[in-house]
C-alpha cells in the first residue's frame, strides 16, 4: 500500500478543516500519516484512519537545518500533500526528495481584496478551502465527485461522559476569536433571547477567551471556557443542538462533529473559504463596502467600533439560529 503524509501544522481551525482530505485517503487504500504541531495531535488521538501523527513542537522545526534534519525521516513515504504551502514545509518536502502536492491557497487573491484596489477590480467570485485541500487528491488518483467535510473522531465514552457537565437541549456559543474585530459584540444579548425560547446556553472557548471577555452574560448561561480540554470541548460541541460562533476555530470543531453552526463574520469574509457549506450550516455578514479589511482581522478599524459586527442586531442573530434548528 502507498504511504502518504498529510502536513498541516496550525492553527487550530485549519488544522481541523484539514482532516477533510483523512477519510477519502482511507478509503481509497492509503496508509496515513498527519504532520501537525503539538497540541494539535490531540484532535487524532483515537483516530483510526491514520496510521501515525507526528507532532513536534514549534520551536524544533525553526531553523533551516533543523527542518533539513527533521526532513529525513519523510523518506519513506510515496506522496506527501503539503496543506499549509508555506516556507516551512515548502522546505521541509523539498528536502525529502519526495513527490508533493502542494494546496493552491489563493493567498495573492485573498490579500488583494482586503485592497480598495481588489475590491473595485476584482469579483469575490467563490473559494473554499475544503474544495481547495480536496483538489490536491486528484494529483495522487483520487477524484471524488462529493466534498469531504472536516471529521474528528471522538469515542462513545467520551461523547457520554461530557454530558454530566452539560444541560439539556442547548445552544453553544462561541465567544472568542484571536483578533477583536472578528467578535461579535452581543453575545450576552443572543444568550438572553435563547433563554427565553426555552433553551440552556453554553459558552464554549479557551481561558484566554474568557480573559477577554467583560461582557456580563445572564443568570442561567454556563460557562465553560477554559475548564474543558480540547477534546472535551469538541464533545461538549457534538451534544449541542446549535453552535454559534464568530469566525474562529469553535465554528470548525462544531462542522467536524455535524452539528450545525451559524458563523458570524466581523472583519473577515466568507469568501476566504471558511464558511460553513449549506449542509453544516450558515453565516451572517452585515456586508458593508470595507468588508473585508484584513485577512485574519488584525487590521486596526477605520471606525471608533466595527460597524460591521455591531450592525448585525441580537435578534438577527436568534431569528436566524430558531431557522436552523428548524
Amino acid at each position: 500500500m502507498k504511504k502518504v503524509l498529510v502536513i498541516r501544522f496550525s492553527s487550530l481551525g485549519d488544522v481541523i478543516l484539514a482532516s477533510s482530505v483523512i477519510e477519502p485517503l482511507y478509503k481509497k487504500g492509503f496508509v496515513v500519516d498527519f504532520l501537525t504541531f503539538k497540541p494539535f495531535d490531540e484532535l487524532f488521538l483515537h483516530d483510526y484512519r491514520l496510521n501515525l501523527v507526528i507532532s513536534p513542537e514549534k520551536r524544533e522545526l525553526k531553523t533551516v537545518r533543523s527542518i533539513k534534519t527533521f526532513s529525513s525521516i519523510l523518506e519513506k513515504y510515496d506522496h506527501i500533500l503539503d496543506l499549509h504551502n508555506n516556507l516551512r514545509s515548502n522546505l521541509l518536502s523539498i528536502f525529502s526528495g519526495k513527490k508533493t502536492v502542494r494546496y493552491k491557497k489563493n493567498s495573492i487573491r485573498r490579500r488583494l481584496l482586503t485592497t480598495s484596489f481588489g475590491k473595485r477590480f476584482l469579483s469575490l467570485g467563490e473559494f473554499n478551502v475544503l474544495k481547495a485541500y480536496q483538489e490536491t487528491l486528484k494529483e495522487i488518483g483520487i477524484d471524488e465527485k462529493n466534498l469531504y467535510k472536516p471529521k474528528i473522531i471522538l469515542l462513545d465514552e467520551e461523547v457520554e461522559k461530557i454530558k454530566e457537565r452539560l444541560p439539556k437541549r442547548f445552544i453553544a456559543i462561541g465567544t472568542g476569536a484571536r483578533y477583536k474585530n472578528k467578535i461579535y459584540p452581543f453575545y450576552p444579548e443572543v444568550a438572553n433571547y435563547l433563554l427565553k425560547e426555552g433553551f440552556n446556553v453554553v459558552l464554549i472557548g479557551s481561558k484566554e477567551d474568557k480573559k477577554n471577555d467583560n461582557r456580563e452574560y445572564p443568570d442561567g448561561v454556563l460557562d465553560l471556557r477554559g475548564l474543558l480540554s480540547l477534546r472535551e470541548s469538541i464533545a461538549a460541541l457534538e451534544n449541542a443542538v446549535l453552535t454559534i460562533s464568530n469566525d474562529s476555530a469553535v465554528a470548525h470543531m462544531s462542522r467536524a462533529v455535524s452539528t450545525p453552526v451559524l458563523m458570524i463574520y466581523g472583519a473577515t469574509h466568507p469568501y476566504f473559504g471558511f464558511a460553513p457549506t449549506k449542509e453544516e450550516g450558515e453565516f451572517l455578514i452585515s456586508g458593508f463596502e470595507c468588508q473585508p479589511c484584513d485577512l485574519h482581522g488584525k487590521r486596526k478599524c477605520k471606525y471608533e467600533k466595527p460597524e460591521c459586527l455591531y450592525s448585525i442586531s441580537p435578534e438577527t442573530v436568534v431569528r436566524k439560529a430558531m431557522e436552523l434548528i428548524s
